[in-house]
C-alpha cells in the first residue's frame, strides 16, 4: 500500500456476541503500520470496531465477495476464525489491526449530513497468501474509463454526457488517486478542452 492512497478492501469484524460481518470499505494507508479509515455512523462495521477495537483487513478483487458482502449478510461459511479476528476466505491477503484512536466528526455532502468517524488503526499481523494481489485502488479504474469516454467524443452526439461522465472520474481520482494518477486525469481533461476547441474552430468556419 502507497502512503496517502485509499484502497478499496473487505473488513471483517466481530461483534461482541462473537457474530461476524463483512462489508466493503476504503482503507487510507496512513503509514507502514497505521491506517485510516472512515465510517459513517450506523454500520455494523463502525458498531463492532467501537465495541472490540478489532478488525481485519482482507485484500481481495473477486467480484462476487465485494458483491455479497454489500447486498447482505455474509454467511458463516464465507469466514475463518483468528484468535480475537475473522478471515474471510478468498482473500489473497489480510492483516489485522486494532483501534489506536477514534474521532467523531459532522459531515455535510450531496447525500445528506451524517456523523462520520475517523478510525486510527495500528496494524499486526500481515499474511500474504500465495495468490497474493495488490489492493484496489479505484483511480486507475477511473483513468480508463476516462480515457475510453474521451475516444468517443468526436462521434457523440451529446458530447455534455461524454464530459459530465469524464468529470464525474476525476472527482474519484482527486479523491483517492495519488500523483501520476492526477497528473493522468490532468492530461486527459487538458485534451478534451484542446479536441473540443478545435471541433469548436471547425463549426464555426
Amino acid at each position: 500500500m502507497e502512503k496517502g492512497l485509499l484502497y478499496e478492501t473487505i473488513v471483517t469484524t466481530l461483534n461482541p456476541d462473537g457474530e461476524g460481518n463483512a462489508a466493503p470499505i476504503g482503507v487510507i494507508c496512513k503509514s507502514p503500520r497505521e491506517i485510516i479509515l472512515y465510517l459513517y455512523e450506523g454500520s455494523h462495521t463502525l458498531s463492532n470496531i467501537l465495541a472490540t477495537g478489532n478488525f481485519t483487513v482482507n485484500i481481495t478483487d473477486d467480484p462476487i465477495l465485494f458483491t455479497e458482502a454489500t447486498l447482505g449478510d455474509l454467511e458463516d461459511d464465507y469466514f475463518t476464525p483468528y484468535s480475537d479476528y475473522l478471515i474471510l476466505k478468498g482473500a489473497s491477503s489480510f492483516f489485522t489491526a486494532t483501534t489506536k484512536k477514534v474521532k467523531s466528526i459532522k459531515k455535510r455532502d450531496r447525500y445528506g449530513e451524517s456523523e462520520l468517524f475517523i478510525i486510527t488503526a495500528a496494524v499486526k499481523r500481515i499474511w500474504k497468501g500465495k495468490s497474493f494481489k495488490e489492493p484496489l485502488n479505484r483511480s486507475i479504474y477511473a483513468i480508463i474509463e476516462s480515457l475510453i469516454n474521451y475516444t468517443r467524443i468526436n462521434r457523440a452526439e451529446n458530447k455534455e454526457d461524454i464530459i459530465n461522465r469524464i468529470l464525474e472520474m476525476k472527482r474519484v481520482v482527486d479523491k483517492v488517486g495519488g500523483p501520476r494518477e492526477k497528473m493522468a486525469m490532468k492530461r486527459i481533461i487538458d485534451s478534451v478542452k484542446i479536441k473540443l476547441d478545435q471541433q469548436s474552430d471547425v463549426l464555426q468556419h
